[in-house]
């Protein structure tokens, strides 16, 4: 019977927070990160600020929060679990997932960068993530040099001009509608974009 209880509490706390979390997302979208307040993160979640404050220090803090468990999901999220892919078909398969990425965790991904112009302790988290995410095409292509490949090219500045292209569309992405294939579609231009450019024919 104890054990049971701690179990409703606990189910209990999951679902309280879990409304908090959703308040504050639903906040960011319809008002941006900086001008949604605790009480309307709290309005939308049906809780006392006192509830709120037993979860989270300030919204800054349940950002910061949300932010390391989405970066914590990172490496699943854009690994191919088929192997035996080749280097093209695994990097239009990272480009879709890491497209996707964005556009499913869109609202954190919007607060944390409008977050990012006035509050640079979160400029490390953003850091995190960018380079999670494209962790994967780097060393693809660090391989690929490595066999005879690629192109004679510098790989810091290939590495970081794709990480911009990616992050631009995925930036363009999140503040629109966008359908399943349209986000397959960028990412089969893309691919095509990075893999024409880097390697051999």
């Amino acid at each position: 019977m104890k054990s049971e209880n701690y179990s409703r509490t606990d189910r209990r706390k999951a679902y309280i927070r879990e409304q908090i979390v959703s308040g504050a997302l639903e906040s960011f979208s319809e008002l941006g990160y900086m001008k949604t307040t605790v009480n309307d993160i709290t309005s939308r979640a049906d809780v006392g600020h006192g509830t709120f404050y037993h979860y989270f220090k300030n919204k800054q803090d349940l950002l910061s929060k949300l932010v390391d468990e989405l970066a914590e999901k990172v490496d699943d999220y854009v690994q191919p679990k088929n192997m035996q892919l080749t280097v093209y078909e695994r990097m239009k398969y990272e480009a879709q997932r890491i497209l996707e990425y964005y556009v499913n965790n869109s609202s954190i991904l919007l607060a944390l960068k409008e977050a990012l112009m006035v509050d640079r302790q979160f400029e490390e988290q953003w850091l995190k993530i960018s380079e999670s995410l494209f962790k994967r095409i780097e060393r693809d292509i660090k391989g690929s040099i490595q066999k005879g490949y690629c192109h004679d090219v510098n790989v810091d500045v290939t590495i970081r001009a794709l990480t911009c292209m990616f992050e631009g569309y995925g930036h363009h992405l999140m503040v629109q509608p966008v359908t399943p294939a349209e986000i397959q579609e960028v990412a089969q231009s893309l691919t095509d974009l990075c893999y024409k450019a880097v390697f051999k024919e």
